[in-house]
């Protein structure tokens, strides 16, 4: 493998996993006597005029513990251009490039998979806040994802729901996936809304009114942005389409919110988006480590000349393992399951709690917070 050069690159939306990745991939292909070459803008380097960068002699310890991705991203697809192969071939031959490694979710790994049927070497690593990839027991960048949506509905609902007595609605990316809004349950948000079903907004409205009476008026509502109501919706939106043909909705809250107002009449209710603060900021540690692992373990493959693979992690036991699995396979699309998730009462279900043990820890019951304690207590 001596003298053999490496492209690594990141594509797709924002993870905050997505440099510790790369730290993982360039630090393990440099004691492996690689030659790492870094691709700017995602796929877009792999195409005429695309920028690469050699990494092999650059200083990447700042990178380690920072969110977002220093070789920038876009939603590049190389074959949705015209001669995309010719063009990614030409840029191959044209750096001595032996190997690639894409880092992304679905539509990153979706080209990598149709690169590798090209017969060209490529490795790809899973990131996505979605954590809609199959075959990995979480994506990298949902774990911090998850996370920071959790404090975010707490402290909503702790600092100014309950002191204004207002109904918050908190929406949340995913995409067609409600992994991470359903996050939001470790931030005791009151009712969640995924996009996997088709919902009944009457339902809703019900339910927000009971648990907004029940919790001494006040409750936070989190909203999957690509929710799916039988009942249509004003949405206030800028709906646009990327490369991959993909639809990116927004401000689904908005609309909810005008429905509780009318529903509910004498009650305040603010919408709020985080939207990409999801996808930003420092990696949580167990995010941290496991991306670096995984940067780790994409060399490894290259090593043992296994492409059109994508590394993973397993659950064994109590344990998070590294693996891997064919790319063909981890492109599948994963859904929340429906036993993670009463569909009836708009909350997780133990299952999904379980699951979320070795990401976010075991999960805190709200009657145990002394503040809760003291809010139950002067509201008698």
């Amino acid at each position: 493998m001596t003298n053999k050069t490496i492209l690594v690159f990141t594509g797709g939306g924002l993870a905050p996993a997505l440099n510790s990745t790369l730290y993982g991939v360039i630090n393990s292909a440099r004691k492996n006597n690689f030659k790492i070459l870094g691709g700017m803008f995602g796929w877009a380097s792999l195409l005429n005029e695309g920028k690469i960068v050699n990494l092999s002699n650059t200083d990447i310890s700042a990178i380690k513990n920072i969110g977002g991705t220093f070789l920038r991203s876009s939603r590049s697809h190389p074959l949705a251009h015209k001669d995309g192969l010719k063009q990614v071939e030409k840029q191959i031959k044209k750096y001595n490039i032996d190997y690639l490694i894409a880092i992304g979710g679905n539509d990153t790994m979706g080209a990598a998979y149709e690169l590798s049927q090209k017969n060209i070497p490529i490795i790809g690593i899973p990131k996505t806040i979605d954590n809609d990839l199959s075959k990995t027991y979480w994506s990298p960048g949902f774990p911090s994802a998850a996370h920071y949506l959790a404090n975010f509905a707490i402290e909503i609902k702790k600092d100014a729901a309950y002191a204004l007595s207002r109904i918050y609605i908190i929406e949340s990316l995913g995409q067609n996936a409600g992994w991470l809004p359903a996050a939001a349950s470790y931030g005791h948000a009151d009712v969640i809304i995924p996009p996997e079903k088709e919902i009944d907004l009457n339902k809703v409205l019900r339910v927000i009114k009971t648990k907004y009476k029940d919790n001494g008026n006040y409750a936070t509502v989190v909203i999957a942005q690509e929710v799916n109501f039988k009942q249509k919706l004003d949405r206030l939106n800028n709906d646009q389409f990327d490369h991959y043909k993909t639809k990116r909705s927004s401000y689904i809250c908005l609309a909810l919110g005008e429905e509780v107002k009318k529903y509910m009449k004498d009650v305040t209710v603010k919408a709020l988006y985080p939207g990409n603060y999801l996808q930003s900021g420092y990696p949580i540690n167990v995010d941290k480590k496991n991306a670096i692992k995984l940067g780790k373990e994409a060399i490894n493959l290259i090593k043992k000349e296994k492409y059109g693979k994508m590394v993973c992690l397993i659950k064994k036991g109590n344990q998070i393992k590294i693996s891997n699995t064919n790319l063909k396979d981890a492109i599948k699309h994963r859904p929340l399951p429906d036993e993670y998730f009463d569909w009836d009462k708009f909350r997780v279900t133990k299952k999904y709690l379980d699951y979320m043990k070795p990401i976010l820890g075991k999960y805190k019951r709200i009657s145990h917070d002394p503040y809760y304690k003291l809010i139950k207590k002067v509201n008698k």
